[in-house]
């Protein structure tokens, strides 16, 4: 258990208890237990959801509620990773440059324009989605996302000489794949929803294309690419489900 409340309290601001040890080997084996964060996460959003709906909120105040409880949840870790590679990225400088760039604490404006974008997209599937298509897609984004970082973690190197994560990609690769897969799978199962399946292969696609341009840019990936496509990979989802949805009505 202890390495799940590893993953938990890294990739949430939820604390168990007190970790002040942050080694390699326990970040390693922690990346297993990735899906079961994003589950939390997702009961967190569908409680708050329900809660929203039973004090009788409006619709937009109901998914600018869900968009901020997202972000305290998290702690807005994902956010930054996202802000930090829109600036570096859409530099348009060399590698070396790039990644001085997203370490950079200051933020540009590629940054605040990539995010607020991100958002409103965020926003507007929020509003156009019914109460039980949005039901669905709260429960079913954050364990995808964060499953898929499993992969983002785990098959693409790590662009920088250290860091924390690179931390991540140190345990069995194989067996870490494999049981992440097989748990974000089971999470996913009782929902037994075509658009999803379907919104959930183009998402697939989309990380791993994603995934392989940031390679290709820095010849790896890093802490702040794995945030950047793992929030992307968010909008993607609720985009894709969203126009699945309207097309099989």
């Amino acid at each position: 258990m202890q390495d799940f409340f590893t993953a938990l309290q890294f990739l949430t601001r939820i604390k168990i208890y007190n970790q002040t040890q942050w080694d390699e080997g326990t970040f390693a084996r922690s990346v297993a237990y990735f899906p079961a964060v994003g589950l939390v996460i997702a009961a967190v959003l569908v409680a708050v959801y329900k809660l929203l709906v039973f004090l009788n909120c409006s619709s937009l105040l109901i998914a600018v509620l869900l968009i901020i409880t997202e972000i305290i949840v998290t702690g807005g870790l994902l956010c930054d990773g996202f802000m930090d590679t829109a600036d570096g990225v859409f530099s348009g400088r060399e590698r070396e440059r790039i990644l001085e760039i997203m370490k950079d604490s200051c933020v540009g404006s590629n940054a605040v324009l990539a995010f607020v974008s991100l958002v409103l997209l965020k926003l507007a599937v929020y509003l156009e989605l019914n109460s039980e298509q949005l039901t669905l897609a709260l429960y079913a984004m954050p364990i995808i996302t964060r499953t898929l970082m499993v992969y983002n973690i785990r098959c693409y190197s790590y662009a920088r000489k250290s860091g924390i994560g690179g931390m991540f990609a140190s345990a069995d690769k194989k067996i870490v794949l494999i049981s992440s897969t097989l748990l974000g799978l089971a999470l996913l199962a009782p929902t037994q929803n075509l658009s999803l399946f379907i919104a959930l292969v183009l998402t697939i696609a989309y990380n791993f294309w994603a995934a392989n341009y940031l390679k290709r840019i820095l010849h790896g990936l890093t802490g702040d690419t794995y945030g950047a496509l793992a929030e992307s990979g968010n909008v993607f989802f609720l985009l894709s489900l969203s126009i699945v949805l309207n097309l099989i009505k």
